[in-house]
């Protein structure tokens, strides 16, 4: 015969499995999204890092071929009040030209091998792991970047289905209650033992 309490702790521990069953659906499917979020940022980081040596090899090839300007011939035209270049023309040393980049007889841009070695490294960079994030965030719109159009959790009830079901198969094939070997009280049946 079984009493209220008995009966209503069995009630209580079906909806306890069925709220574990949902969190644990719900934290995979977040951890996948992580995941991605995680990756796609490591590959932006990585991609700025190689932005930022670009940027620094074509400032040094700027600075080695432009023309050079002694401290005394700089202070002295700050003194004497020469007007500064139009806002609108880069100084001279910012032209393409004076890094030694300008086109050559075939009207072709020459490039410094290692200018150009880092500029192929980026863009294989960008086609392949950006290719493959892309590619997901086209099929899956707000996996790796922005917004979700619909709901992460659409469609859970299947994942939670799936969860119950591998908790109570394994706890069917062992012969055991679900949560038979957890906490300090392991209980060797589903019953409760009342002493009166």
């Amino acid at each position: 015969m079984d009493d209220p309490i008995a009966s209503a702790l069995r009630q209580a521990q079906h909806e306890l499995r069925e709220v574990v069953a949902t969190n644990k659906a719900r934290k995979a499917r977040l951890l996948a999204v992580a995941k991605d979020r995680l990756g796609y940022q490591e590959y932006v980081e990585a991609r700025e890092a190689l932005d930022k040596n670009i940027l620094a090899l074509y400032t040094k090839l700027q600075k080695k071929d432009g023309p050079k300007v002694s401290k005394k011939k700089k202070a002295k035209s700050e003194t004497n009040g020469a007007a500064p270049t139009p806002s609108g023309t880069p100084p001279i040393g910012a032209w393409p030209s004076a890094a030694g980049l300008g086109p050559d007889d075939e009207n072709t841009l020459r490039l410094p091998e290692a200018l150009g070695q880092l500029v192929m490294t980026r863009r294989q960079w960008v086609d392949s792991v950006g290719g493959f994030f892309d590619t997901i965030e086209r099929e899956q719109p707000g996996r790796i970047y922005g917004l979700r159009e619909r709901s992460i959790y659409e469609g859970l009830d299947a994942d939670v289905a799936a969860v119950l079901g591998r908790t109570d198969e394994g706890d069917a094939a062992s012969g055991r209650p679900a949560g038979a070997d957890k906490g300090e009280g392991r209980a060797t049946g589903e019953a409760m033992d009342i002493d009166r």
